[in-house]
């Protein structure tokens, strides 16, 4: 639907002109998936240059003084009574399209860690401005009142889409008080939501903090491979220990002293007491708004905009999996726990501790004759990452091309950011453009120290009727390769590189963090008309599950295989340096052998079961600091011993020296997934329904996949995410699947 706006078109037109400064097109990476034929191919999209520390701020103050300009124009000049769809909505609505790439800037920025203060400090000066812009708009009661009598009319000929779109503008006013609040209840619902915004600031710069670490002497470090121990500090016989996830990953899973296991656990689990308090200070926050406009709870509040129909849904679901998964869970911490008696240092230590949980099961693991360490010797990142693009291309025709490295001077900002270019390879959109994928994987210092997808441009269709192409980032930190090797993955690694898992499923066995190639996949295919509801842009509870699909892949032994390069192929100088390790010893293949990847497969319902459990702590958790009966229930409740009692009786695994912090040791509980945590098992649910319905037969099939692309990824959340799985399963998605993959259930 074209706009023919009167007296805005103009003004439309100045903003777009001022975005496209913005408008983001990407860069070059290490992998190609087509023939170099397909390498002069030039992108309709250009690399956007980067903002300089400089330009940053004075570029969002330009785009958000448009943005109040197009919204004065509009009251000033359109009433109530005149408001329409054409008029109203979609106006706003291509001005917050063509401001997007900013959020996106910001995004990259904070989570790639600028190294120089002048570009840190002029994010955060923006991120302010912006927030603060945001606060402005949503009190506008002369722009809630065009939204509302457009909403109230329910226009016919809209599309679906822009429905959704009206839709969702109302609930944004709404749920800022409007039509509940007078303009002094508007303002102060606004103060509390810009109040949570500063301490959710200040509780991310926690997080980003050196927390210090350990000394332990060498001996205390037995066990922990050499690859690991050789990138910590050492002085005189002892040994610094970060407190980071790659660290506690190493310790927990291969120090053979439970001593040093134990001391490392309570050190990390003791870190960000400061968080504690703040995130108090948000409960009550927004318990206190939901509160004000009508709401039982904070959580009774954002079911509105998820899947899920309500929160006795949610608790429902909780407990349907808790009752079938704890039965099965005792099972195996009880395996894990004959395990530890047959190498016990002392008769007290017979049950699985905290700190026992990872250590044991690699031996299980070990025992099961799957030694990761070996398996990681067939997974070099940079290979396995052109290996899952391979994947993609072989299952939905995209080619992806790298991006010359002289192109990317000023496009990227770190050393090693590569990027590609992204062709549709078949069918009748073959030639067409698809979008830019960025790669920014190895660690350095004051990146994120996490894994997770960034989106960076949208993909939507400018006034003009041109396309404006979606640009995305795989954002990672893996460790970056040694003198002897090069960046290896675990197969959990690989895992989450092909989509990732929830942010505390730590470490070993299960994978380390939040989703990856899987939604960067989602962000690519998706196409929408606006940004609003672009890939990823749908409800979380839903979000998930499309690439939480991906990784029954990594389960495939057949996959395995084809994605394997022994590390000694990729570089002679590789090989030269295994030689002189192993000398006369037989050179590894460089497929990884079938059994291997057989007995790795194989391997993926050990402890699954405490893996959902682990999931269950945070998701009841979350339920319940979030549905409290009042305000001062919440205040009176003590979130830390909440939280160590779910994490003994749930994850199975107590801690009875210490009680730890770890609900503040992310942002997740904070943004998108408060009230939310749950998201991650009903996406584990929906995949399964995905998978079992869709794929089981033959994973490869590419009708299975043409189906898949068009009936779920492309509409991101342009459709609503219920209609979306009902019209691709020809049904609810329910438990059973899940249930079933785990061996809860007969097969139906």
């Amino acid at each position: 639907m074209r706009r023919e706006s009167r007296g805005v078109l103009s003004l439309g037109s100045s903003l777009f002109e001022a975005i496209d400064l913005i408008h983001l097109s990407p860069t070059s990476l290490f992998i190609t998936t087509s023939n170099t034929a397909n390498m002069s191919r030039k992108p309709p999209q250009p690399l956007l240059p980067l903002l300089s520390a400089t330009d940053l701020v004075p570029t969002i103050q330009r785009l958000l003084a448009a943005e109040s300009s197009l919204l004065d124009t509009l009251t000033s000049s359109i009433s109530p009574s005149e408001a329409r769809y054409e008029t109203v909505i979609l106006p706003i609505q291509e001005s917050q399209d063509a401001t997007q790439a900013a959020a996106g800037t910001f995004s990259m920025l904070r989570y790639s860690g600028p190294p120089d203060k002048l570009t840190r400090d002029a994010v955060a000066q923006a991120q302010k401005l912006w927030t603060a812009a945001d606060a402005e708009r949503l009190k506008r009661g002369d722009v809630y009142a065009l939204v509302q009598a457009v909403w109230e009319r329910d226009e016919k000929g809209v599309s679906e889409e822009g429905r959704r779109v009206v839709e969702d503008m109302w609930l944004e006013f709404r749920h800022a008080g409007h039509g509940v609040l007078d303009r002094e209840g508007v303002e102060g619902y606004l103060a509390r939501r810009t109040r949570i915004e500063e301490l959710k600031r200040t509780f991310q710069a926690n997080l980003a903090k050196d927390h210090g670490g350990v000394w332990f002497g060498e001996d205390e470090l037995s066990g922990v491979p050499d690859t690991e121990a050789s990138r910590w500090r050492k002085d005189a016989g002892r040994v610094f220990v970060k407190l980071d996830r790659a660290a506690y990953d190493a310790v927990m899973s291969y120090a053979h002293s439970f001593k040093t296991r134990k001391n490392m656990h309570l050190a990390y689990e003791d870190r960000l007491q400061e968080n504690v308090g703040l995130y108090k200070q948000i409960l009550l926050l927004r318990d206190e708004n939901a509160r004000v406009l009508g709401y039982d709870s904070h959580a009774a509040f954002r079911i509105r905009r998820r899947t899920a129909p309500s929160t006795e849904w949610v608790r429902e679901f909780l407990d349907t999996l808790s009752e079938e998964l704890l039965p099965r869970g005792k099972m195996e911490i009880e395996k894990l726990a004959a395990l530890k008696r047959r190498h016990l240092e002392s008769r007290e230590e017979g049950e699985i501790m905290a700190w026992d949980y990872y250590y044991h099961a690699r031996l299980l693991e070990q025992e099961s004759a799957v030694d990761q360490d070996l398996v990681s010797e067939w997974f070099p990142l940079r290979h396995t990452l052109q290996s899952m693009l391979d994947l993609f291309h072989s299952f939905l025709g995209l080619e992806f091309i790298p991006v010359p490295d002289q192109e990317l001077e000023g496009k990227v900002w770190a050393e090693g950011v590569e990027v590609w270019a992204v062709w549709e390879g078949r069918g009748e959109r073959k030639g067409e453009f698809v979008g830019y994928l960025y790669a920014d994987v190895l660690y350095r210092e004051g990146k994120y120290r996490g894994n997770c997808n960034v989106n960076l441009q949208c993909g939507y269709t400018k006034p003009d009727g041109s396309r404006v192409h979606p640009a995305t980032i795989l954002m990672c930190s893996f460790n970056p390769p040694t003198t002897s090797s090069c960046a290896l993955l675990k197969h959990r690694e690989v895992v989450t590189l092909f989509h990732g898992n929830p942010p505390f499923s730590l470490p070993s066995f299960s994978t380390k963090t939040h989703p990856e190639l899987g939604h960067a996949l989602h962000d690519l295919v998706s196409r929408t008309r606006h940004t609003r509801f672009h890939g990823t842009r749908v409800t979380p509870d839903f979000g998930e599950a499309p690439s939480t699909m991906l990784e029954s892949w990594c389960w495939m032994p057949g996959e395995l295989v084809r994605m394997s390069r022994h590390f000694t192929r990729v570089d002679e100088s590789y090989m030269s340096a295994w030689k002189e390790a192993h000398p006369g010893g037989e050179m590894p293949a460089e497929k990884m052998p079938v059994e291997i990847a057989e007995r790795l497969a194989g391997s993926r319902g050990l402890n699954r079961a405490l893996w959902f459990l682990r999931q269950l702590v945070f998701a009841r958790f979350d339920l319940e600091v979030n549905t409290q009966p009042s305000t001062q229930a919440l205040r009176d409740l003590d979130e830390v011993a909440l939280f160590n009692e779910l994490q003994d009786s749930l994850s199975l695994r107590p801690s009875p020296d210490q009680k730890g912090y770890g609900f503040v040791h992310s942002n997740h509980l904070l943004s998108l997934y408060d009230a939310g945590y749950y998201s991650y098992l009903s996406a584990q649910a929906f995949a399964a329904d995905f998978f079992e319905a869709n794929f089981a037969k033959d994973p490869r099939d590419p009708e299975a996949w043409e189906r898949y692309r068009r009936g779920v990824l492309e509409f991101g959340g342009s459709k609503g995410e219920m209609e979306i799985m009902k019209g691709f399963l020809g049904r609810e998605p329910g438990t059973g699947a899940l249930l079933r993959s785990l061996g809860l259930r007969e097969d139906e």
